[in-house]
């Protein structure tokens, strides 16, 4: 038995020694565990903006745009009774015209075979009355025979005033520039405009603005400079929407409440009815002014405003305004030259 124990010892002894030496030396067998780093930190993204930097400037308000020749003087030609029917109109839009021309007739009838029988009519008449005197007749016959004449020639008058009356003529040198759509045969109204005829010896210049808040500050007197045929010369407005008759503004609302009248002594007199003209006007003008684009102004109920960058956030900033252009707004208050603002 002891001699078990002792073959049991040697084969157990060097095992031992090898297990606690492994348990001993363990964490040299496994790999070593890698130190967990800490998370970068992330950045906040850049606000990728288009800016504009506060300029000091000139800044211009002004009107600008092109206009047509128009004549200072238009002549509206219609009827004063309205019992006849149209017989022809012999003119159209843009032709010129000497005073005196016929321009439109309406249907008379017979009324010249009535005019060229009553001549015949008065030709006997008169015939018959020296006849009457050559041949002695008594003072009775003679006075009847002047009558006669005079009736005939108050009948003729009145034929000839009638006939007279059926035309519509010129009565200035010009050009047509209105011809009523009426046709051919269609019954005629009293006053009612058939023809309008341009004087052409006074030109002046009829600028009509997209909306009626462009010419809001216009005023007559205001000057302006025309260009036409490659010529630039000096003008003034002598008409505005406020200026305007309301006659004519209930003739036209849509073009008078948008329309200018330039005029200027210095017009070509070459120049006609129909030819274009550019005009500019300055409404408003002030140098040394702080100037923003106009993309950079925001307004919300009457509230005027910028937007500016600090610590890569936006923020507002209220300012008050001066000039307003088309391109470019005045900064009265609120912003320095040198800010940077961001555009819309």
């Amino acid at each position: 038995m002891e001699s078990l124990y002792s073959k049991i010892d040697v084969y157990l002894r060097p095992a031992l020694l090898i297990l606690t030496f492994s348990v001993l030396c363990g964490c040299s067998f496994l790999p070593e565990e890698e130190e967990v780093l800490a998370p970068p930190l992330a950045e906040p993204a850049q606000l990728d903006l288009e800016t504009a930097e506060v300029e000091k400037g000139e800044i211009i308000k002004q009107v600008k745009g092109a206009g047509n020749m128009v004549s200072s003087t238009l002549h509206d030609l219609y009827y004063t009774r309205d019992d006849g029917r149209l017989k022809e109109v012999m003119v159209s839009e843009g032709a010129n015209v000497n005073k005196g021309d016929v321009l439109a007739e309406i249907d008379t009838g017979n009324l010249v075979q009535d005019i060229q029988q009553l001549n015949i009519d008065l030709k006997i008449a008169e015939l018959r009355l020296q006849q009457m005197t050559s041949e002695g007749a008594d003072k009775y016959s003679i006075e009847i025979g002047k009558l006669d004449i005079q009736g005939i020639k108050n009948r003729l008058s009145h034929l000839n005033d009638k006939l007279e009356s059926s035309k519509i003529v010129s009565p200035v040198d010009g050009t047509i520039v209105f011809v009523s759509d009426i046709q051919q045969g269609a019954h005629v109204e009293a006053y009612e405009s058939i023809i309008r005829v341009a004087e052409t010896d006074e030109l002046q210049i009829q600028y009509t603005a997209i909306n009626e808040d462009d010419l809001e500050e216009v005023t007559a007197g205001m000057k302006a400079m025309i260009t036409v045929q490659g010529e630039e010369v000096e003008g003034e407005v002598i008409q505005t929407p406020e200026d305007i008759p309301s006659d004519l503004l209930e003739e036209d609302p849509e073009l008078y409440s948008k329309s200018l009248m330039i005029g200027s002594d210095e017009l070509s007199n070459e120049l006609s009815v129909g030819d274009i003209a550019e005009i500019e006007i300055i409404t408003a003008m002030k140098e040394d002014a702080l100037i923003i684009p106009k993309n950079g102004l925001r307004n919300i109920g009457g509230r005027n405003f910028v937007q500016v960058t600090e610590d890569n956030k936006k923020r507002e900033i209220d300012i008050e305004v001066g000039i307003i252009s088309s391109t470019e707004v005045e900064v009265t208050k609120g912003l320095e030259e040198g800010d940077a603002i961001i555009l819309k």
